[in-house]
């Protein structure tokens, strides 16, 4: 509930942080930067690279057990 309440009291910019209005009621074009971009890109990399090892994991030891 106090999430939900959150997103009424805020709206859709607690959601989607591109379109939040200044205080002049303007919404501002946004454009991600290369940090960000590569920080997102590294993000998804690096559970890219988990699953595959945690399924990595999973196949040896079944593998092992028999099944």
């Amino acid at each position: 509930m106090v999430f939900l309440s959150l997103w009424i009291d805020k709206g859709l910019g607690l959601i989607i942080g591109g379109f939040v209005p200044s205080p002049l009621g303007r919404v501002i074009r946004y454009v991600p930067t290369l940090p960000e971009i590569a920080i997102a890109l590294a993000i998804w990399a690096l559970g890219c690279l988990l699953v595959t090892v945690f399924y990595k994991i999973t196949v040896a030891v079944r593998e092992a057990t028999g099944d």
